[in-house]
Order: structure tokens, then C-alpha cells, then sequence
């Protein structure tokens, strides 16, 4: 991820240095952070209809757009958005940097307690965003569940199997992470990081870290097409969701995944070895051009090898065991006032 000081605010004079907002602005209820990593032609179009109806919910806001690239007509059309509406902050970030980073970059200098995040295009219908914002009273983390999505088979069978296996790994019950309509309140994005392709896992994260996170129905846009995208971005999307895996399940355990690998291959190497002694000992076979020998020694040590990583990783984990929080405080119930 680069560095905030590779941003240019155009609410600032050009030779003026960015400060992030570091605390909460009590002027700012609602921060809209709206990352744009391609050319948006109906981008014009789609600020005033999500301006519409964030208005309509009674917040004082602002809209941050982060620019990911170089896109000559976008910038232009956020440059004229943020001459007529002073509430419009635009970020524009040196080279591509990717979308976990453009995010990034806009939480750092929201304001809002409350931060909502939207896709440069109208992947659903803007009339149902006060829902997903109202459903923070009851909730830490409010994410949109598209009733119905213009995609193909091959695509629908994709995102299909996509939210079967993270539901098998992690257990949860999110239905549509693909959508990009998120509402959250600051505490949580203060305990989640975010890189790589991980920003499709912010709410998978949010859960992981025990706060609550409700999914609300809205209605799709006329944006809202799955888009087609080159392969080696689902084999990335892959090599993420198994980070995200061994990370979450396996960062406070690291002898359980290590230990369970190396003993998959231990025990066959031990097997091997065994029989191979068994037959020269007894049966008096040659074990001279015999190349299981050679294996049976082979997993053993690799096997050996693997387990001593989930040792030392334990070791490192008891070591700095008084640095690490792995867990949230949702509230304190107290008998005194306040």
C-alpha cells in the first residue's frame, strides 16, 4: 500500500499538505467513501443519486472519492463535482494501487462515526440506502443483499461456489460479499485491516473479530452486472481466501496447522521406514536398490521439519502473547452510574 503523501486532496490547495482525520469530526456524522478504479462515465449521475439519498437520512455528511489510477475523464468529472459541492473530497492516488488500498486511504481521512462505503456505479438501487445506514441501530456492521443480479449461469454457478466454500471455512451465513454497500461504525475499521483482495472479506473479517454484522435486502441497480474478469484475478481472490484461512483459524494455533500437515507426512514416512526394517530384520530382504528407503527417510525429516514450525511459531505466539487482543468489547455493564 503507498503512502497517503503519494494523495492529492482537491480540497486543498495544490501545494497544501494532506492531513488525515485522526479523530472523529463532531460536524461529520456520515463519511461516504466511494473508491473509483476505472473509467465511470455515469459517475456525474450517480453522485447526485447517492447524494439524494443520503440526504434524505437526516446526516451531516461528506462524500470521499478515491481515485485508483489514472483516468483523465473521471478525474475531471470529480474536479467539477467538487467545485459545485464543497461537501465532495477527492483523493487521487499515485499509480494503481488496488481497492483494499484505495479504501484504505478513504477511512483514513473520514470524519463520520459512521463510514458507508459505495461502488463508483450504481450496483444498487440508491432509494434503499438509508436502510442499510438505519440498520446500524441494531448492528456494528450493515452490508447489502442484492434480491436478484443480471449475471449468466457460469457466473451465477461461480458466486455460488464461491460463498459455498467460505461458508464451509468460516462458518458464516453472508450471502452476497460481492456487493460493495457496506455501513459500519468506526470501531470496526479501527480493528480490521484490509490489503491484497481482502476488501471482498471486510465483513467476513468484521465477524471474525466478533463484532455484529447484518445483512439487509436492497434492490439491485442498473449497474449491478456481474462483471467478467480475467482469471488470474479469481486465482488471486483463491491464494486470499486461504490467507484469510490460515490467518484467522490458525494465527493464535500454529502447531494445529503445522502439526496436522507434518504428521500427514510423517506417519506415511514412518510406515514406510518400518516395513522396509521389518523385511530386512526378519526376512532378510536388501534394502540396497531399495528407493522407499530413500522416501521413508525423506518424509520423516520433511515431516519432522514441518511440526518443528508450528513449535516455534507457538513459541513466537506465547512470547508476545501480551501484545496481541483477539477479542472485541461490545459493552460494559456496570453497577454505578454511568
Amino acid at each position: 500500500m503507498r503512502s497517503h503523501a503519494n494523495e492529492i486532496d482537491l480540497a486543498t490547495p495544490s501545494n497544501a499538505a494532506v492531513t488525515p482525520a485522526s479523530e472523529p469530526d463532531a460536524a461529520v456524522a456520515l463519511s461516504v467513501v466511494v473508491p473509483v478504479n476505472r473509467e465511470e462515465p455515469t459517475l456525474a449521475e450517480t453522485h447526485r443519486a447517492y447524494k439524494a439519498a443520503i440526504e434524505s437520512t437526516g446526516y451531516a455528511y461528506e462524500f470521499i472519492y478515491v481515485l485508483d489510477g489514472s483516468y483523465p475523464r473521471s478525474l475531471a468529472t470529480l474536479k467539477a463535482l467538487k467545485e459545485a459541492d464543497p461537501l465532495v473530497i477527492v483523493l487521487v492516488l499515485g499509480g494503481e494501487t488496488g481497492e483494499a488500498a484505495a479504501l484504505a486511504s478513504g477511512f483514513k481521512h473520514a470524519r463520520g462515526e459512521t463510514v458507508l462505503t459505495l461502488p463508483a456505479h450504481l450496483q444498487v438501487d440508491p432509494r434503499d440506502l438509508p436502510r442499510v445506514v438505519g440498520a446500524l441501530d441494531h448492528c456494528q456492521m450493515a452490508v447489502g443483499r442484492r434480491s436478484a443480479i443480471n449475471s449468466t449461469l457460469s457466473q451465477r454457478i461461480l458466486a455460488g461456489t464461491f460463498h459455498r466454500v467460505l461458508r464451509v471455512l468460516f462458518g458464516h451465513g453472508l450471502s452476497d460479499l460481492v456487493c460493495r454497500v457496506r455501513a459500519c461504525r468506526r470501531a470496526v475499521l479501527d480493528e480490521i485491516g484490509i490489503y491484497g483482495f481482502q476488501h471482498h472479506f471486510v465483513p467476513l473479517l468484521a465477524q471474525q473479530q466478533g463484532f455484529d454484522v447484518h445483512e439487509v435486502d436492497v434492490r439491485p441497480g442498473p449497474a449491478s452486472v456481474a462483471v467478467r474478469r480475467n482469471p488470474l484475478v479469481y486465482l488471486g481472490i483463491l491464494f486470499d481466501i486461504l490467507t484469510l484461512y490460515v490467518l484467522l483459524k490458525f494465527t493464535k494455533k500454529p502447531l494445529r496447522f503445522f502439526g496436522s500437515i507434518g504428521m500427514l507426512v510423517l506417519i506415511p514416512g514412518l510406515l514406510f521406514t518400518a516395513t522396509l526394517a521389518i523385511a530386512r530384520l526378519f526376512y532378510a530382504v536388501p534394502l540396497a536398490d531399495r528407493p522407499a528407503l530413500i522416501l521413508g527417510v525423506l518424509l520423516i525429516v520433511l515431516g519432522i521439519q514441518i511440526i518443528a514450525l508450528g513449535l516455534i511459531g507457538e513459541i513466537v505466539i506465547f512470547a508476545s502473547g501480551r501484545r496481541i487482543k483477539d477479542y472485541t468489547i461490545d459493552k460494559v455493564v456496570g453497577d454505578g452510574p454511568g
